[in-house]
């Protein structure tokens, strides 16, 4: 009895192919670098978000507290008196505790008496004015304050292009108590 022996070609069966594998390695850096970049957007985005937070927490506190403090000031000490209006980098008031406050621009930041309004550390201030004017010389003196804001540190390319948009923050007050 004789036999007979098939013979398959194996090699042909398993494995890949050269092409097969340069078509998967393509697949995979698409997919890859479509990754990456969802990424760097998403951090980009995140960084700017925190940066320009916190530069308006900043801004408001300092406006808010400004505000409040001129607002409810007995007196008005420097610029005074207000007619013609006059714009100035400081403004002097006496609250009604009879406690002198000047606010001033200086240094790039925003001070009260000489100690900083802002968190030094994380902004700058860019441009600040105290503009004091009435309608005539028995008038409330009314002011407004005009600063901008920036972003002080600057360490990654996310944190160079938010720092590049400054926030400006502005109100306008009336002294209400003056004199009283």
């Amino acid at each position: 009895m004789r036999k007979i022996f098939h013979y398959q070609n194996i090699s042909s069966e398993g494995g890949f192919t050269l092409v097969e594998m340069l078509a998967v390695m393509v697949v995979f850096i698409v997919i890859g670098t479509l990754i990456i970049a969802i990424m760097v957007t998403t951090f980009r985005t995140s960084n700017k978000t925190d940066v320009l937070t916190l530069v308006k927490q900043n801004g408001n506190y300092a406006i808010t507290q400004m505000a409040k403090t001129i607002r409810d000031a007995r007196s008005l000490v420097s610029p005074y008196p207000c007619y013609p209006p006059t714009q100035s980098t400081s403004i002097s008031v006496i609250t009604p505790d009879n406690n002198a406050i000047t606010y001033s621009c200086v240094n790039n930041t925003i001070a009260s008496n000489g100690a900083s309004l802002l968190d030094t550390t994380a902004v700058s201030v860019t441009s600040c004015s105290f503009t004091c004017s009435q309608q005539s010389q028995t008038d409330l003196p009314f002011i407004d304050i005009s600063f901008t804001l920036t972003q002080k540190t600057v360490s990654a390319l996310a944190e160079k292009q938010a720092s590049l948009s400054a926030v400006p923050f502005e109100t306008s007050v009336v002294i209400r108590n003056i004199n009283r």
